[in-house]
């Protein structure tokens, strides 16, 4: 509907003094869909600042300037004459409390079948984190102390759990002839399995076998160097097409940074040791695959 068409609803602007007062200092809320029930904003504030979305959102009735998916979530609920259902979560927070409540509603409403939400800015003081990516944690951060020139990252699919590390990772991929290029020694193509972060298998490339049509599968040797690491640094950079089932290629130099070859359009060096040594955080959290057994590693 033509935004200039759409008519303001949820009439109540704020809170009464003995409304306000249950809930004061500091309050967790949510904006929520009435229909089909989905929650598509969380904040928090004080006073009137639960309200404040809906003001904001009349006034753009009358502007044409472009909408944040906030805005556009408000103005299609009033777009059928429904009122924005406004709930707080919790009250009568301090700073910190605040911080943290929001930051666990909105980690959990991203994660679950409510879908994202329409928040601009991550949660403040996120620290969520998958049980089985707790064992990443537990594991020395990868920063070989020779070169790599080419290091194949491939996900160890869980469906695939009966069989042993190598099988699971080792087919069936898409690898160009640029990378199936096998080198000298100081120039060999490693390949490592990944669970979870951690390298729960690493191998030395000494060939590959065609299968279908454009599809191979290598064979290598145990290469030990590269097992039982944290690679969630190296991963991070290219997370977003990790999690679709892609493998990665990285570089490293031998003298405490990597690169991303596939996965990634930028080829910075980056420090094998940016982020911190603590268990990982819901951003570096990998959905693809966990490791199902710290034996396993």
């Amino acid at each position: 509907m033509e935004r200039s068409l759409i008519q303001a609803m949820n009439p109540k602007r704020a809170f009464e003094p003995g409304e306000y007062a249950q809930i004061a200092r500091k309050y967790v809320y949510a904006l929520q869909d009435p229909d089909d029930q989905r929650i598509f904003y969380v904040g928090q504030g004080t006073g009137n600042r639960i309200f404040e979305h809906l003001d904001r959102a009349e006034k753009l009735l009358k502007s044409d300037k472009r909408l944040t998916l906030k805005f556009e979530a408000i103005h299609t609920v009033w777009s059928r004459s429904r009122d924005v259902r406004l709930v707080v979560l919790a009250g009568g927070l301090n700073d910190r409390e605040a911080d943290l409540v929001e930051s666990a509603t909105l980690d959990a409403l991203n994660i679950s079948s409510n879908g994202e939400l329409t928040n601009a800015i991550a949660a403040p003081q996120s620290s969520m984190v998958r049980v089985e990516d707790l064992a990443a944690a537990a594991y020395p951060h990868v920063d070989p102390s020779r070169r790599y020139l080419k290091v194949l990252l491939f996900p160890a699919p869980r469906r695939q759990k009966n069989k042993d590390v190598y099988e699971r990772c080792r087919r069936s991929w898409k690898v160009t002839k640029k990378h199936r290029e096998l080198g000298s020694e100081a120039e060999a193509t490693h390949a490592v399995a990944i669970v979870g972060g951690v390298s729960i298998g690493a191998y030395r490339v000494t060939k590959w076998n065609k299968l279908e049509v454009g599809k191979w599968e290598f064979e290598g040797q145990p290469h030990l160097d590269l097992e039982k690491l944290n690679w969630r640094t190296v991963i991070e950079p290219a997370m977003g097409y990790w999690q679709r089932g892609n493998y990665l290629i990285v570089e490293f130099d031998g003298m405490g940074q990597f690169r991303i070859v596939r996965g990634s359009r930028k080829r910075a060096w980056i420090p094998c040791r940016a982020r911190s040594d603590s268990f990982p955080t819901a951003q570096q959290a990998d959905p693809v695959a966990g490791p199902e057994s710290i034996v396993c590693t």
